[in-house]
């Protein structure tokens, strides 16, 4: 790609406004076209002007940095933001063998604002990619970065990058709009920024579900975040998948997004029905005739076939109608001409006519059959000798069982165009029908289906092939299967998952066409492990229950044996004490209960003592607990007090007996409340 760039040396600020908006990896080119522009004919006021505009390149290159390599080369080294405003994603090759498990360390250096500043991220050992964070980066700031090895050998060439420039968004989400008459995809990018300065343009691609071409949408067919398609096969499978990037298109593409899958309506069928007849021989006086016809190829059906309209004419009677089911019928043995026609939901396609009135005709000559290695039986004939017939308008080839008990049952038949000397009975041309399936677990399915039409079949059908994919993986192939049977145990599937199912049948030909699609989606098995989790919760309760209910004794013991006693002990109850309940006794209506206090009384003086034992106590220690139980000794004369004794005004006898001051009867003490009470052991900390 070139780009032009015309630059004015009238002022030195337009050349360095010319310059901040060249792209760097551009301005080898500039510097080429300014060389020339400096190398042409001109005057020497001009040239002096020329000179000064190459001095401000030069400042201009030594500001921003020069390019060491384009971005667009591939170097090894990708790097592109996870997002407009996500870290940075840097990968690089790594190396294999003895040295699998090197550490590598990414290098980003600043080339604009904070230049030559270097900063680095180390990747665990064995690991070849790493994430800058989007605060280690600046907005608009021009890196150069590279990765080298953990002995200090440079990995990858230095890659100069901005941000801004190799943004990769997310993948878009889809979803369909309306699938009637015309299927709409719609898609949006939740991640990106409703109000970014930058839109982003999508592509689209899809395809037949099941096979592995895709179709590119033209993009400026593409509408910002809708598709219309209008040039899908009628009632088929499709699956589409989209892709976004910033509307510039300087930074990546995202992932594609996971496929939506849809199917188209139904439309009128096209072609015709390939009728023949087969006579049998009689049984009771008149000869039979059995009406047979082909199934229309699903392509022609663009549909589900509910039934065939036919009409016949016997003789120069009316023409009689009815209708039926595929794909046999029988018919009055005068039968002279037979119309049928193809029924589905939209329409019905044209009716297909068939002359019985002359059977007579003359049969080639020379027919010879010989078997094509893979391909199946070659078949070829000389037209008539009989001068007088001349060439037909079309020849039939016709086989059947050679073993069958009912030709009718294995007859099969192919035309060939006037003009056609051959056929080759090939591979069976479709695929089982009404494929079916019926979920016997999380992870198992049964698939059921209907053995392949006789006018289909093409020859002997030896087994079955089962193709089984995920919307985006490729197909697994279970096979052989037998052809007698009938349905097929699929195992080891992924719960909540889509699944896309077909089949083939084979002769000794080869394999033939594939059946249409079967979508099925195995159950999810989120509810299963919640109802697991809940049961097993009761169950361990219930347990929980029954053995506390069989061993509370022995946990009590081991509870009291391991745990402090203040987690079993029985805290006192002041409700129950015996002064409480005198109280009550003796003054119901007053009593407010133990811990509550009348707020007009009075509070008691607060009298402070000071608690000291006799020297020789002290001294000689305390032997016997009746020693403390001894008078106090006097108090000696004089000030001289020492505080091993106590004060008299502190324990003297000047305080009120108890029953003055609890009144005419002193309180009832239990040894219920003394219990609780601190021993005399404790209070002088012998304890």
């Amino acid at each position: 790609m070139t780009t032009e760039v015309k630059v004015s040396f009238c002022s030195e600020t337009r050349l360095l406004q010319t310059l901040s908006r060249i792209p760097s990896h551009r301005l080898g080119h500039f510097c080429g076209l300014l060389t020339s522009s400096l190398c042409s004919p001109c005057g020497a006021g001009a040239m002096r002007k020329r000179w000064r505009g190459a001095w401000l390149l030069l400042l201009a290159l030594e500001t921003f940095g020069f390019q060491e390599g384009d971005p667009e080369e591939p170097t090894g080294l990708e790097c592109y933001q996870m997002g407009p405003s996500g870290g940075m994603n840097c990968t690089w090759p790594s190396r294999t063998g003895p040295e699998a498990n090197t550490t590598y360390t990414l290098h980003y250096q600043s080339l604009k604002f904070k230049r030559n500043q270097t900063r680095s991220s180390q990747a665990p050992a064995g690991q070849s990619w790493v994430v800058i964070g989007r605060s280690s980066l600046t907005h608009n700031e021009n890196y150069a970065v590279w990765v080298e090895a953990g002995d200090g050998t440079r990995v990858t060439p230095r890659l100069t990058l901005t941000p801004h420039e190799i943004v990769k968004p997310d993948p878009p989400v889809l979803s369909l709009v309306d699938v009637t008459p015309e299927v709409t995809v719609t898609w949006t990018n939740p991640h990106w920024p409703q109000h970014f300065s930058l839109d982003l343009a999508c592509q689209l691609r899809y395809r037949v579900s099941g096979t592995p071409n895709w179709t590119r949408v033209h993009e400026e067919d593409v509408e910002p975040n809708s598709y219309e398609f209008s040039s899908l096969e009628p009632f088929t499978a499709y699956e589409v998948q989209a892709r976004c990037i910033p509307e510039d298109r300087k930074g990546f593409w995202s992932e594609w997004s996971p496929s939506q899958t849809f199917q188209t309506p139904e439309a009128a069928p096209l072609g015709l029905v390939d009728v023949w007849r087969v006579t049998s021989p009689p049984e009771s006086g008149e000869p039979s005739l059995l009406l047979l016809w082909k199934p229309l190829h699903s392509k022609a059906a663009r549909g589900v076939i509910r039934s065939y309209s036919l009409a016949f004419r016997n003789g120069s009677d009316s023409p009689a109608s009815l209708e039926s089911p595929c794909c046999s019928v029988s018919l009055p043995s005068g039968t002279t001409r037979v119309w049928i026609s193809a029924n589905n939901p939209v329409g019905r396609t044209q009716p297909a006519n068939l002359s019985l009135e002359r059977q007579d005709l003359p049969a080639p000559a020379g027919l010879q059959v010989a078997a094509v290695q893979g391909q199946g039986l070659r078949v070829t004939w000389e037209p008539s000798t009989d001068p007088l017939e001349g060439e037909p308008t079309e020849y039939l080839v016709e086989w059947a069982e050679e073993c069958s008990s009912s030709k009718a049952a294995s007859l099969d038949w192919v035309r060939r165009p006037a003009g056609t000397h051959s056929a080759l009975l090939t591979v069976p041309s479709a695929g089982p029908q009404g494929l079916q399936d019926h979920s016997i677990s999380k992870e198992a399915s049964v698939i059921s289906w209907e053995a392949i039409p006789l006018a289909q079949r093409n020859g002997h059908i030896t087994h079955y092939s089962l193709y089984l994919a995920t919307p985006t993986g490729s197909p697994q192939t279970y096979q052989p299967i037998a052809a007698t049977e009938t349905s097929y145990n699929l195992s080891g599937l992924e719960p909540g998952t889509s699944y896309q199912l077909w089949m083939t049948g084979s002769t000794s030909a080869g394999e033939g066409n594939a059946s249409s699609i079967h979508l099925f989606h195995t159950p999810d098995s989120r509810w299963e492990a919640v109802l697991a989790s809940l049961l097993a919760v009761g169950f361990l309760l219930f347990v929980a229950c029954v053995l506390g209910a069989v061993l509370h004794v022995q946990l009590l013991d081991l509870c009291q044996k391991v745990l402090p006693s203040w987690c079993w002990e029985k805290v006192p109850d002041a409700t129950h004490s015996r002064i409480t309940l005198y109280e009550m006794d003796r003054d119901p209506h007053s009593y407010r209960g133990p811990l509550v206090q009348d707020p007009d009384a009075e509070e008691p003086p607060i009298t402070e003592l000071d608690i000291a034992e006799p020297a020789d106590h002290v001294n000689q220690g305390y032997s016997t607990l009746p020693q403390l139980e001894s008078p106090v000794p006097a108090q000696p004369h004089g000030d001289d007090w020492t505080g091993s004794e106590p004060r008299r005004e502190e324990l003297g006898p000047s305080s009120p007996p108890r029953e003055e001051a609890w009144g005419q009867q002193a309180p009832v003490t239990s040894g219920y409340e003394k219990h609780f009470m601190p021993t005399l052991e404790e209070v002088l900390g012998l304890a």
